[in-house]
């Protein structure tokens, strides 16, 4: 298929997702054009309209060549920029899941190579590459709403202003308005009603500082200390292109996160190895704390719709928001994009239907993973399936044993990252692996505990 599917198609949002599908389209149609009301900077700088991209993302593996993909060159590029490769030693990584320090002592294998760009470096280098193309172009204003034709139930065009005058004809209209979206209302409006919802009340906190740490302090450029069911408040540290420090802390369950560098610092005390929170109190913060609420990750399940217009599709955080401590959410946006490729490539007319049957069955595992974790391990509170709390004990022992079983983290590390599978399912040979080595461990503990109490009973009585 070429550009002369159709005529043109409109993006609305400026977003990653929504230049990631931007890109997709101009393959497709002969023009694209993205309407963005937010001021876009030059350079890579923090949106007032992007209230996370203060705080720290993890590009995942699996997200670094996804993105790769659409845009060839963008990793070298921003490798050439400064950003911060993970290279493959163990001392790069300090990685905590659930109260479970992971042992990394292991060299990860060549294709997990990940980058560690800030979240304002990678939204520009993919916007400036995504509105190098020709037939895509920029519109600095938003829009009212979709323009829809009742007779054909299709979208046909956006809105500028709630008169009819204002416009712009559309083969294809693509939300990528994020969490905020407003489609579920438009669809009501039309007579299709919302698309249900799954949620997880996560109740995240966020306090984030920039800080900078006098160089040779820290060898890790990856540090993580997640959120358990006994310690309600997490951490995470990226070294990023500019020289400085992201440090992230957050609270799960509506605990609040630390307020200010020196409470930042009480945490990392607690939460990490010496060295690397002796780093940090010699660390200099940089501005303000920047606070951020992330409540509920939600699912709208546009897949489960009986009826759905035609001309428009959601896409990206208007379809899944993910609970952002796992660092999934880019990924998952650049995942999206490859589903919209697919189906674009397939020639088949029902756009929005294929796309929403892809994104669910790529959402499903990731999704599952992360409720896993968050009503199980988090606190959280929702609907969860009877089997979340029993699978959720069972990956306790899985990270317990993974502490001490550089076998073990690789393979979590990866699943984690969404590289090998988007499945966190380890095989049968993986479990009894897992169970063997905290029988040892148990066995080990035991006899240790054995002599301790003979070599009490041997000590005489005074």
């Amino acid at each position: 298929m070429g550009r002369e599917d159709g005529q043109h198609a409109v993006v609305i949002g400026a977003s990653i997702a929504g230049m990631c599908a931007a890109r997709v389209l101009s393959d497709h149609y002969a023009k694209v054009t993205v309407f963005e009301r937010d001021d876009l900077p030059d350079q890579p700088a923090n949106r007032s309209a992007v209230p996370q991209g203060r705080h720290v993302h993890l590009l995942m593996a699996r997200g670094a060549a996804e993105f790769e993909g659409l845009f060839p060159g963008l990793l070298d590029d921003m490798v050439a920029a400064g950003v911060p490769v993970l290279e493959n030693r163990p001392d790069c990584i300090h990685f905590g899941a659930a109260g479970h320090v992971l042992g990394t002592q292991a060299t990860l294998r060549d294709e997990f190579t990940a980058y560690v760009p800030s979240r304002p470096h990678l939204e520009w280098q993919i916007r400036r590459r995504a509105l190098a193309i020709p037939n895509v172009e920029l519109v600095r204003r938003g829009i009212a709403q979709p323009r829809y034709d009742a007779a054909e139930e299709r979208v046909t065009g956006v809105l500028l202003d709630a008169d009819d005058a204002s416009a712009i004809p559309a083969d294809l209209v693509v939300d990528a308005t994020g969490r905020g979206t407003r489609l579920p209302v438009w669809l009501e409006q039309w007579g299709f009603g919302r698309p249900t919802e799954t949620t997880v009340d996560v109740g995240i906190g966020y306090a984030t500082h920039q800080v900078h740490i006098p160089d040779g302090l820290i060898e890790e450029k990856v540090v993580v200390a997640g959120a358990s069911h006994d310690q309600p408040l997490g951490l995470g540290m990226l070294f990023y292109e500019d020289g400085n420090w992201g440090l992230t802390t957050y609270g799960t369950a509506k605990v609040p996160p630390p307020q200010n560098f020196s409470e930042m610092c009480a945490l990392a005390d607690q939460l990490l190895p010496a060295h690397i929170s002796a780093a940090v109190r010699k660390g200099e913060p940089i501005g303000d704390v920047a606070f951020h609420k992330y409540p509920t990750s939600r699912w709208r399940r546009y897949d489960k719709m009986d009826r759905f217009p035609t001309g428009i599709i959601p896409f990206g955080d208007a379809v899944v928001s993910f609970n952002p401590t796992f660092g999934q959410g880019m990924t998952m946006s650049s995942i999206q994009a490859g589903n919209l490729r697919e189906v674009l490539r397939s020639g088949d007319p029902d756009i929005a239907g294929k796309l929403s049957q892809a994104t669910a069955k790529t959402t499903w595992p990731v999704w599952m993973m992360t409720a896993i974790g968050d009503l199980s391990l988090h606190n959280a509170t929702g609907e969860a399936q009877w089997w979340y709390r029993p699978v959720g004990d069972l990956f306790d022992q899985f990270l317990g044993a993974a502490e001490t079983d550089p076998v073990l983290a690789e393979w979590f590390l990866r699943r984690f990252s969404l590289l090998d599978s988007l499945w966190m399912v380890p095989s049968a040979s993986l479990i009894g692996r897992t169970i063997r080595h905290n029988a040892r461990l148990w066995w080990t503990e035991k006899r240790a505990a054995s002599r301790s109490r003979r070599d009490r009973d041997r000590v005489p009585s005074r």
